[in-house]
């Protein structure tokens, strides 16, 4: 049965992620290899699966395309946007998934859940954003394509600190943890191979074993108090 369950996700996960892949390749075009490549790896520097990560990707190179960005620049965006976003979540607590949330509004001119991610983004604080460039026009003077220009600019610029804090939270049991889970999804998918899955939980076996070698002896002994009291 558990065999049965195991091939079943495993195609599941491989049908899903072929849908993603030529998602990728119909958004990016001649660059879908960069963002795939990105992708292969987001396991570990951002959290997420190949899944996750191309349907990400997708939706927001759309919408940056939407606003009238060319191909390139959307690819571009759209990996930096979500590398930062994972970098924040991790430091802040929140969801990955709602940090993407955010970044995905913000590519589409909706900066309301900007908020989440430190950011106060609206109208007022992009104006004086793009005073500060020597830009001289109001937000209502904008196209949507320089307004969500200067809104990825700004995010990007201040929450510069935070660049590549999730890659070190692969150091932490939970971080290492959620890293292993991932590298299951890619292996399960037939995104990636089988190493990555058993580098990351040797790594989280790395990191349990003190802490839980460390606090042992005291839920035995905690244990055996409480087996004292209430055992005639």
């Amino acid at each position: 049965a558990g065999v049965a369950t195991l091939t079943g996700k495993m195609l599941s996960a491989g049908a899903e992620l072929e849908q993603q892949l030529g998602g990728s390749e119909a958004v990016f075009g001649q660059y879908a290899t960069d963002i795939q490549n990105t992708a292969l790896n987001a396991y570990k520097n951002m959290g997420l699966s190949q899944n996750e990560f191309l349907q990400g990707a997708n939706k927001m190179g759309s919408l940056f395309q939407g606003a009238g960005f060319d191909v390139q620049s959307s690819m571009k965006m759209s990996q930096d946007s979500m590398q930062r976003a994972s970098d924040i979540a991790s430091i802040m607590g929140i969801s990955t998934t709602d940090a993407l949330e955010a970044v995905t509004g913000m590519a589409k001119g909706n900066f309301t859940m900007m908020d989440n991610l430190g950011v106060a983004m609206n109208d007022t604080a992009i104006g004086a954003y793009a005073l500060s460039k020597g830009i001289n026009k109001s937000t209502q003077q904008m196209s949507i394509q320089e307004k969500v220009g200067l809104a990825q600019q700004m995010f990007m610029e201040k929450t510069a600190k935070y660049a590549g804090n999730y890659a070190k939270e692969n150091d932490t049991l939970a971080g290492s943890i959620n890293t292993t889970k991932k590298a299951f999804d890619d292996f399960l998918s037939g995104g990636n191979t089988i190493d990555g899955f058993i580098s990351s939980l040797i790594n989280t076996i790395k990191i349990a074993v003190p802490q839980i070698t460390a606090i042992l002896p005291e839920i035995v002994s905690g244990v055996g108090q409480v087996l004292t009291e209430v055992v005639p």
